[in-house]
């Protein structure tokens, strides 16, 4: 009887984490947390860009290790295989949901490729560089897509903005409701 409730927790225990692996911290967190997206940039104007589940993003992690920023951008473009150089922050983004209490903040940072060969990451199907217009075109989230483009036409502005997430169906939208605003020059 103890093996058979054994298992039994042990089959339970397994689907809840099969099941938090399945979907992105954001859609169901349960706690205030920052994400860091990079955009790496090369020499001829291209987005390093990850495909994740048949879609494409750029780099990014959810900042909840004990790493000062420059530190946590280099362990990430270093799971690129690629090194960096003059990271600098270009956006602030806080996403608000309709669904639960919590709110998100977004840190996009742009910064210069100076080497190292791209390598596919382990929760990755592939990684490339995309001209600018592809990489926006290919990213599936609007509200990245037009961060992105914000940023990338007005370089020497860092942004700011805030959006409300929701629901439609099993997708999650988001709805820009602060528009951007600059938060340095």
């Amino acid at each position: 009887m103890k093996n058979i409730t054994f298992l039994f927790f042990l089959i339970l225990t397994l689907a809840a984490c099969k099941s938090q692996l399945q979907q992105p911290q954001h859609w169901e967190p349960t706690h205030n947390f920052t994400v860091k997206r990079l955009i790496i940039l090369n020499d001829k104007n291209e987005i390093l860009m990850g495909k994740v589940e048949s879609n494409w993003y750029t780099p990014s992690l959810v900042y909840d290790q004990r790493q000062y920023i420059k530190e946590s951008l280099d362990s990430l473009s270093n799971e690129y295989g690629v090194e960096i150089a003059s990271p600098q922050l270009r956006g602030y983004f806080s996403y608000k949901y309709e669904y639960h209490p919590y709110s998100t903040l977004r840190a996009y940072y742009v910064a210069k490729y100076s080497g190292g060969d791209i390598k596919v990451p382990a929760e990755m199907e592939e990684v490339k560089w995309m001209p600018i217009e592809e990489a926006i075109l290919k990213t599936p989230v609007h509200s990245m897509k037009i961060i992105t483009e914000q940023l990338l036409n007005f370089p020497d502005t860092i942004w700011g903005g805030s959006f409300m997430v929701y629901r439609e169906g099993e997708e999650h939208q988001a709805r820009l409701v602060e528009p951007f605003y600059p938060l340095s020059n």
